[in-house]
């Protein structure tokens, strides 16, 4: 039954995505991404066959090929983050999220075969988080916690939630980093400076063919920006608008921001 029910979403969806773009599209996508995400939180809520399996306050977290210890640890670090990205959004879930912690790349990648080859910390996917250790990029707990992917990869997920995966990439990417620079200071890709900026088109329609260093930072400096110049309440404001399925264009100018002004950031 449950297979049957994952294939007539899994063909809504690739229909879905054969029609033109409107707003009755916009909230029959979210829906089956809805539903999506309901089948894939059942497939990730129970013991794996030789894992470490520990539940905390807010999360079911399955550990592979993990020292238990490192999986305590990390669900410690996720803890945190669930109260710091909640403050800043207000937002707390009571259903709990699904984590998977891998004890190698090799491990995530069998997980996730299209990212084969890529050295990747975390990823957040259908409401559920992945998580590399921290010894496989010889990092100590604390330099993880600033630098690694656990307080990014639950912004993804928060924002997924309010916005009803009706949200673009450079705008919860550019989410994830703020948070990174508001809670630990860390600022991606520091220093670094480019001649030429992607233009706002390029960022909406292009970014996962850029230079990701670069699309990433753009990302940081927009939100960034919007921060300063508006405030949290109206990003809070835009993420909730768009969770009504309301296209981006139609939400900034809901809530008052002209996409104009964020080119050539």
């Amino acid at each position: 039954m449950k297979k049957k029910s994952f294939l007539i979403v899994l063909v809504f969806l690739i229909a879905l995505f054969l029609i033109k773009p409107n707003p009755l599209y916009n909230i029959a996508k979210q829906k089956g991404y809805k539903a999506l995400k309901v089948i894939v939180y059942y497939n990730n809520i129970k013991p794996d066959k030789d894992s470490d399996f520990i539940e905390t306050s807010h999360f079911i977290i399955n550990g592979k090929s993990t020292e238990k210890t490192t999986v305590e640890e990390l669900g410690n670090l996720l803890e945190k983050s669930y109260y710091l990205i909640g403050d800043e959004f207000n937002y707390y879930p009571e259903k709990k999220t699904p984590v998977i912690v891998y004890g190698s790349m090799e491990e995530f990648w069998n997980q996730n075969k299209s990212l084969d080859g890529q050295s990747v910390m975390g990823l957040y996917h259908l409401g559920v988080i992945h998580l590399v250790v921290p010894e496989v990029f010889d990092m100590d707990l604390d330099e993880y916690e600033k630098n690694g992917p656990v307080l990014h990869e639950y912004t993804h997920k928060t924002v997924d939630d309010i916005s009803c995966g009706n949200v673009e990439i450079w705008f919860t990417e550019g989410l994830a980093l703020y948070q990174e620079y508001l809670n630990y200071g860390v600022v991606w890709a520091d220093g670094i400076t480019y001649e030429k900026q992607y233009t706002m088109e390029e960022l909406r329609k292009d970014f996962l063919s850029l230079d990701s260093v670069q699309a990433y930072k753009q990302s940081l400096i927009i939100i960034k920006d919007i921060y300063q110049n508006e405030g949290k309440d109206k990003i809070i404001e835009l993420i909730e608008e768009l969770g009504k399925g309301i296209v981006l264009d139609d939400a900034l100018n809901k809530v008052g921001l002209e996409i104009e002004t964020l080119e050539g950031k």
